[in-house]
């Protein structure tokens, strides 16, 4: 209660299916098989907030930077627009990077780095720098498989539990982008149960050479939303939704 909505700028997907929008502070998986579009979704979100004054941050572990910008433009989204309000923490090369921000700190400090590196700390740390000098308050992390991987999590499920902890302790309202094979939907992943919200993007088929993009809020903490999956179409540099067809 008194928990600020962020808008997800959907069309028809905000007021009617999620009671307003997402609680501030929530930590949301955005998940679904290739194709669904949950890496755009995440983006597009996070783009429209920075155009409406709200700044947020895009780590992108999948692709480039670079890459990442290309796709953004064949979505019809404009970068360059809120490049100040939204920037990119490029952890493509993953280690390597992590482990470079720790050797240059280190030589800014003239001091040697720790013999042993901890690299979610790194990330942690440099996640609260860029949250000071931007003022961000929103936060997508594409993808959690592989900063997951990343980490190497040796307690998956308690090492989960405090990091979405520590993400809801910062006050950032994280989206985490997570592929899965359409037969795991079910399978209970404990990220789910730990989420405060887990949003389903999936391909349903809907003749013998034609699919449909679904998406589906399944869970949603301190909203009354809806659990209906509906049809997820993006046209003109736009998303919206409407009633899933059969």
């Amino acid at each position: 209660m008194g928990r600020d909505l962020v808008k997800t700028f959907v069309k028809g997907f905000d007021h009617e299916v999620l009671g307003g929008g997402i609680p501030g502070g929530s930590v949301v998986l955005f998940r679904g098989p290739a194709g669904s579009m949950k890496s755009s979704l995440a983006y597009y979100v996070l783009y429209h907030n920075a155009l409406k004054g709200t700044p947020g941050l895009y780590v992108t572990l999948e692709q480039s930077a670079g890459s990442l910008l290309e796709h953004i433009a064949g979505l019809g989204l404009q970068a360059t627009q809120v490049s100040d309000q939204l920037p990119i923490l490029d952890l493509s090369r993953g280690r390597e990077h992590l482990e470079g921000l720790v050797a240059r700190l280190a030589e800014v400090r003239r001091s040697p780095a720790e013999p042993k590196v901890d690299l979610l700390k790194v990330l942690q740390d440099k996640v609260l720098d860029l949250k000071a000098t931007t003022g961000a308050r929103l936060l997508a992390v594409d993808s959690w498989d592989a900063l997951e991987s990343l980490l190497e999590f040796e307690d998956r499920r308690g090492e989960t539990f405090r990091f979405f902890q520590w993400l809801r302790d910062t006050g950032l309202t994280s989206l985490l982008v997570s592929e899965v094979y359409p037969p795991a939907l079910e399978a209970g992943f404990e990220e789910e149960f730990l989420a405060d919200g887990v949003v389903h993007l999936t391909m349903e088929r809907t003749g013998e050479i034609s699919f449909q993009r679904r998406i589906q809020c399944v869970k949603l903490r301190s909203a009354d939303h809806r659990a209906d999956a509906y049809t997820l179409l993006f046209q003109d540099g736009r998303f919206e939704v409407a009633r899933a067809i059969g």
